[in-house]
């Protein structure tokens, strides 16, 4: 029957009909809440992740307004490992990660196993299945024999997504001028700003100001995520 069920969600394509599903499936395995989050690289900005929840949307404005993804010890365990995460009160080690804790635990969040995604394309994610009852010993050994279960939702979750995180993620490419184009073209060939004045007879400072220019039309953070975004727009190729 679960695999039955699972299929399914890769012929939904109605993303709100998909979403439900996936929460009627979970909470058929006594989870109360869940989390499905991903991005299609792990050099992506956490803010830029696809998520859908249904977390309290109090705490979703709370966790989203205060960055607490850069705090979350379970996103960077995601970050560095393949395996499941159990987590509880004890997860949450420095003062930071105790605050956050404390204040999910408000909103039902007291404990839960998280499983990463790291797809074939470089995508990263996380699926979260969180229950109140993980901390009794019964739950934790009925979770044991539950785990491959868990494993198998999170694969049919995360391959379901692509038709929804390709649509959320298409746009029209940024226009980039002629030299735009040309600083980003060797700085994905791993010259420095340096590098491409002394190449493109400029300042080391125009080469910044341009990179600048180009982070803020591609709505990112860092050059190697500008790079990123224009090969997979088609404006550079590698």
């Amino acid at each position: 029957m679960i695999f039955e069920e699972l299929t399914f969600l890769l012929e939904l394509d109605s993303e709100d009909i998909w979403t439900k599903e996936i929460f009627s499936i979970i909470s058929d395995y006594g989870f109360e809440q869940t989390l499905f989050a991903v991005l299609k690289s792990n050099t992506e900005p956490l803010e830029n992740a696809f998520i859908r929840s249904n977390y309290a949307p109090e705490w979703r404005k709370t966790y989203d307004k205060e960055n607490l993804g850069y705090v979350d010890p379970t996103v960077s365990h995601c970050l560095t490992s393949t395996i499941p995460l159990v987590w509880t009160e004890d997860v949450f080690s420095n003062k930071d990660q105790k605050n956050l804790y404390e204040e999910a635990v408000g909103y039902g969040l007291r404990s839960g196993v998280i499983l990463p995604i790291h797809g074939p394309r470089g995508e990263f994610g996380m699926l979260s299945f969180v229950s109140e009852q993980l901390t009794t010993k019964k739950r934790k050994t009925e979770l044991a024999t539950l785990m491959p279960v868990l494993s198998l939702i999170r694969d049919f979750v995360f391959e379901s997504s692509k038709k929804f995180l390709d649509y959320q993620q298409s746009g029209t490419p940024p226009t980039l001028t002629r030299r735009e184009t040309e600083v980003l073209k060797w700085s994905m060939a791993g010259k420095s700003a340096w590098e491409v004045s002394r190449i493109l007879n400029c300042s080391e400072s125009t080469i910044n100001f341009h990179h600048s220019n180009i982070k803020q039309k591609f709505g990112v953070n860092s050059k190697q995520q500008a790079i990123i975004k224009a090969i997979r727009m088609n404006i550079i190729h590698p």
